[in-house]
């Protein structure tokens, strides 16, 4: 399944060609400003190219990985494992960002000018009701083609336990065969994809530079550089204890040996789009077993929002700073528990994550212009919440893989 893949990628080579790329886009974003705005279109339409296979990447790629589980008390296993894991480290996402927020007092200063009778029209489906019913579809070729990657998922573990049951030894091998064969064109197809990383990110780079340019930052550095130390206590301390503890990988070996992903992400600012390139990386860098990392990664797409979670709370705490409100202990302990539940919604939602900013911040009171301001730099703080995403979820398949491994060998012979 990944043999061209990591033809292409070698040792560093796709990490590399990535990183050029993504430098030459940024030097030529500087030097011809909005003369690359024009030219953006063509890493839109390689960033497309991904998109456009992702709905069958995932849905075989989760089939084959639940039909190649030894039974359903296995799948059941891992799907524990994962919301236990994906749930607490957004919780400490959380708390990581809130601590940065006090310490460093981004707001402080900031002048925040609140325009009357500003509101936001709140979506009204926000409910426990309607959380459960839109994972199922009523019809799985809407979802395909809304893109509702949580409802694929959960068609995808349908289907793949339905083959599992299948009585009949010889049909259920000739299902299983062909998801295989299936999953082998989708990632031929996606090679090719990969083969021209580093030019569509040379072209996504250079608009983006071109469009905002060095005065991107402005008054809202602080808030920036908050976010982003939170984006990498969460990825060194976080995630690097996690697979110290379970695979004993130091968080720079953990961090180096995925510098393909992290390229990738901060380039496409996609978790979906980079499941193919985690995959790779969790295969051939951590060499984990296809049967796990083939699930986790995917669902960790979907419901693994560490970053958003960083950026719910340094912008809630950015406000309250900015407009002199203080926010008290249980009100904080309100924002770790919102900021997790809502980060982790809204998959497949175009601008979701400024929708969450605006959600929160009215949750709490605060001036919701401050989600209209966010919305012009998004693109930088996407870079920081998709990378932390992704590796997020490798380091999930890592510990789930680890843990899988210790649990086979304590099975007795007998069984």
């Amino acid at each position: 399944m990944f043999k061209k893949l990591r033809e292409v990628s070698g040792k560093t080579s796709l990490a590399t060609k990535i990183f050029i790329g993504l430098g030459a886009g940024i030097l030529a974003g500087i030097i011809f400003g909005e003369g690359m705005l024009p030219y953006e279109f063509i890493g839109k339409i390689w960033v497309n190219l991904i998109k456009m296979i992702l709905i069958p990447l995932i849905l075989f790629a989760v089939i084959s990985s639940i039909t190649s589980q030894k039974d359903t008390s296995s799948l059941g296993r891992l799907g524990l494992k994962a919301m236990v894991y994906f749930g607490l480290t957004t919780i400490v996402a959380s708390v990581i960002g809130i601590l940065l927020s006090y310490l460093l007092k981004p707001g402080k200063g900031f002048d925040l000018m609140v325009s009357e009778g500003a509101a936001i029209e709140l979506p009204d489906d926000l409910t426990v009701e309607s959380f459960f019913m839109n994972l199922v579809s009523s019809n799985m070729f809407q979802s395909f083609s809304e893109g509702n990657m949580i409802q694929v998922i959960v068609i995808a573990i349908l289907l793949g336990i339905a083959a599992l049951k299948i009585e009949d030894v010889q049909k259920r091998d000739s299902v299983l065969s062909w998801f295989n064969y299936m999953t082998e064109l989708i990632f031929s197809f996606v090679w090719m994809v990969i083969r021209l990383s580093p030019i569509g990110v040379f072209f996504l780079m250079a608009g983006s530079i071109g469009q905002y340019g060095p005065e991107l930052l402005g008054s809202f550095s602080k808030l920036i550089g908050t976010f982003y130390l939170g984006i990498l206590a969460q990825i060194f301390l976080v995630y690097g204890i996690v697979v110290w503890f379970s695979a004993k990988v130091s968080p720079l070996r953990f961090v180096k040996d995925s510098s393909a992903l992290w390229l990738f992400t901060i380039s496409t600012t996609s978790s979906v789009a980079s499941i193919p390139v985690n995959l790779d990386v969790a295969k051939n860098k951590f060499k984990l077993k296809e049967r796990i990392s083939n699930f986790i990664i995917p669902l960790g797409s979907q419901i693994n929002h560490d970053g958003n979670a960083i950026l719910l709370s340094c912008i809630v705490v950015f406000t309250s700073q900015a407009t002199g409100v203080d926010l008290t202990f249980f009100t904080l302990i309100k924002l770790v528990l919102l900021g997790t539940l809502i980060s982790s919604g809204g998959g497949g939602i175009p601008g979701s994550g400024i929708i969450k900013v605006m959600i929160v911040v009215e949750a709490f009171g605060l001036p919701i212009e401050i989600g209209a301001m966010a919305a012009a730099f998004y693109r930088l703080f996407d870079m920081g919440i998709t990378t932390a995403n992704c590796m997020g979820d490798l380091a999930g398949a890592v510990m789930i893989d680890k843990t899988e491994k210790v649990e086979a060998e304590e099975v007795p012979v007998s069984q």
